[in-house]
């Protein structure tokens, strides 16, 4: 079964990488491969900030979280502006969405 992306409105955010297809119905080891480092990056401002996702460590359940950081870039160093780690879909989705209106709330 193919599943489908999570809409997520990036807004004026310049989508890298979207792998997000989780599915909160779904037992999480049946959606084993999606539990990875590198889910999703989208870029705002010239790549002046970026919001990055990620599941560490990679595909492990029993000590693994969801860690979603939104940074400011300098170069080639990532200074943390907001991180936040959960375990659970449903509040990754939410501290998305604060993120995205963190963010966009500086580029304006």
């Amino acid at each position: 079964m193919m599943r489908k992306i999570y809409p997520f409105d990036f807004k004026s955010g310049d989508v890298i990488l979207n792998d997000f297809d989780f599915d909160p119905s779904i037992p999480y080891t049946e959606q084993k491969w999606s539990f990875k480092e590198d889910i999703f990056q989208v870029r705002y401002h010239q790549e002046k900030y970026i919001i990055d996702l990620g599941w560490y460590p990679e595909f492990n359940f029993d000590e693994g979280r969801f860690k979603l950081m939104v940074v400011e870039v300098h170069g080639t160093e990532w200074h943390p502006l907001k991180i936040r780690e959960t375990t659970s879909i449903e509040e990754i989705i939410a501290y998305v969405n604060e993120a995205i209106e963190f963010v966009e709330s500086i580029v304006k």
